[in-house]
């Protein structure tokens, strides 16, 4: 749906790239996010409920060992669309002098 819809509009596709300098990682996914906007307006277009809330798993960065599931820069994305759906944040504090900070 989000191709042809590009294609009926002549606009090009958003794509997913590296930043300037990054030779491994694609970092930045303005063609994911046009999936998953283009997934909830067919979602309203059809009456359905939209989510609230999207995953994201990216597996990033080099093997930290051979055969490893683990690389340098894994990482979730949360997007929560509904805002009502946060109950409550946090408030990072201050690093205590008694403890190394990383």
């Amino acid at each position: 749906m989000l191709l042809q819809s590009h294609k009926l509009s002549g606009v090009p596709l958003p794509q997913n790239s590296r930043p300037l300098g990054e030779e491994e990682d694609v970092l930045i996914r303005r063609l994911d996010c046009a999936v998953v906007e283009a997934t909830h307006t067919l979602y309203a277009d059809m009456g359905k409920k939209a989510f609230d809330t999207v995953r994201g798993v990216f597996w990033e960065g080099k093997e930290l060992y051979p055969n490893a599931g683990f690389r340098e820069k894994n990482h979730i994305q949360i997007c929560i669309r509904n805002l009502n759906c946060i109950k409550g944040y946090f408030h990072p504090r201050k690093p205590l002098d008694s403890y190394p900070t990383p």
